[in-house]
């Protein structure tokens, strides 16, 4: 599709005076987000990497081009290349018993017996996927994290159901490890840096050190500003799910991958065309209550539109940082964008959304925002009571005053702020069925919804499915 490009489009001077002020609004430390377009006839690539602000309030270090970012979840996609490799590979199957692959693998769900690997990089396998345990920093933290899975619930049975779960790709993590016969790390080197001719895919702090880097900066419940996080990175045991730090061109290489059909402009491969579209192909059409942040699911990746236009994509959070990695690959389009603090969530819309209009004249959808006050809010009784899951509670109840709050408790930071519990409004939205929540104006919106996962009462926190809890499990 030939869009017509500004003739100043990739001059980076603009960009960097509109991230400016889009952190100036949004309260971010600093931003760093570029675009690659690939020509999809002649496959010439054109870069633009804009940036503004501090990666370091503390050390007033300013952003530059090469200033690296935890990716968090985007490491997910990864991950499940790392998976679709070793399927070329004839090593491994997507309909293979985790089991058959990891005999050592022992869960409290009834159903341990019947996750494949697909049901991992679909989110589908019901295994309880915030589970953040530290098993240290040797290179036998992802054995020794699946051993402690061994008293891991079972949210729902697999594919009955569809929850975020960052402890199946610990588990997809392992197996890459278990096949290869090396640590996940460094299968990342040999199976994706190395044929990308990538150098900042980097997953040890010391690691880290050698580059100017974007500090995570949180802000504490009722503050107004942000300050440094006092915790830097996630554990090594959660590597496959989210421990990568990227500079921008690096993570817009990688997306262009996926546009060029899994290969690098100096010939490298990663993928077979098959297997670009086995990912990019919908695997899983979520309920709408689970759809917070895409309609559907591919392996790895998620799966939207924008204006028409085929759209995969993924995010990630890590402790005050933030990452969005955007392929369009019918416009040969690759976005990422990274924050290190602030409203970040807006303030990233702001900038993905102009370079989608300025370089594929689309319109990404707008989230969801209230319609009304509480007070207009319907939750049928049914759904009042509480839900949880290791992680996160939330209970749903009537407001003095009319209409319904919401009170979330989460150790992950799925509202922030929720680590101190208040109950929230819930104040509805276009959808009747969702609803949305957060402690104060300088936290981004947060849904929750209800519906039924394998046949029981089932409420969802953005995109974690959290079962009915009963008196016994409160």
């Amino acid at each position: 599709m030939s869009v017509h490009l500004s003739p100043t489009a990739f001059d980076p001077a603009p960009w960097d005076g509109l991230l400016a002020e889009i952190a100036r609004r949004h309260h971010v430390p600093g931003i760093v987000a570029g675009v690659l377009r690939i020509d999809p006839e002649t496959g010439l690539e054109q870069r633009l990497v804009a940036r503004a602000g501090l990666a370091n309030l503390r050390t007033g270090d300013v952003t530059d081009r090469d200033t690296v970012c935890q990716v968090g979840s985007i490491t997910k996609v990864v991950t499940t290349t790392m998976i679709l490799q070793l399927v070329e590979e004839g090593r491994l199957g997507l309909d293979d018993a985790v089991v058959d692959v990891l005999p050592e693998l022992a869960l409290e769900s009834p159903h341990a017996g019947d996750i494949t690997v697909r049901h991992l990089l679909t989110h589908t396998s019901g295994i309880d996927g915030d589970l953040f345990t530290d098993t240290g920093r040797g290179d036998d933290c992802l054995e020794r994290y699946v051993a402690t899975l061994a008293t891991a619930d079972a949210l729902f049975a697999p594919s009955t159901g569809w929850s975020y779960c960052n402890s199946g790709f610990v588990v997809a993590g392992r197996i890459v490890e278990v096949l290869d016969g090396r640590t996940w790390d460094a299968s990342l080197r040999a199976r994706i840096t190395e044929p990308l001719g990538l150098s900042t895919f980097l997953t040890m702090p010391e690691e880290v050190l050698g580059h100017r880097h974007q500090l995570g900066h949180v802000r504490a419940p009722g503050a107004t500003t942000w300050t440094p996080s006092a915790v830097t990175s996630i554990t090594r045991s959660m590597g496959p799910a989210g421990l990568i730090t990227s500079s921008v061109d690096d993570l817009l290489s990688f997306g262009g991958a996926f546009v060029r059909g899994g290969r690098a402009p100096n010939g490298g491969r990663i993928l077979q065309q098959e297997s670009v579209d086995a990912m990019t192909a919908t695997q899983w059409e979520l309920d709408p209550a689970a759809a917070a942040m895409a309609p559907r699911w591919g392996l790895g990746w998620m799966l939207d539109e924008w204006d028409g236009h085929r759209m995969h994509w993924h995010g990630g959070t890590t402790i005050g940082n933030n990452a969005w990695l955007q392929v369009l690959p019918d416009d040969g389009l690759v976005l990422v964008v990274f924050c290190n603090g602030g409203i970040a969530p807006s303030a990233a819309a702001e900038v993905y959304r102009a370079f989608a209009a300025a370089f594929a004249d689309v319109a990404p959808p707008r989230p969801v925002t209230p319609t009304g006050p509480s007070t207009e809010a319907v939750v049928d009784d049914a759904w009042l009571g509480g839900y949880g899951d290791a992680s996160t509670t939330l209970t749903v109840a009537r407001a003095e005053g009319g209409g319904f709050q919401a009170t979330v408790a989460s150790r992950m930071g799925i509202v922030p702020g929720a680590d101190e519990p208040e109950a929230m409004p819930m104040l509805p939205t276009s959808d009747p069925s969702r609803f949305v929540v957060r402690p104060d104006a300088l936290t981004p919106w947060a849904s929750v919804s209800f519906t039924t996962v394998d046949g029981a009462p089932a409420a969802y926190v953005g995109i974690r499915c959290l079962p009915r809890r009963t008196e016994e499990a409160a």
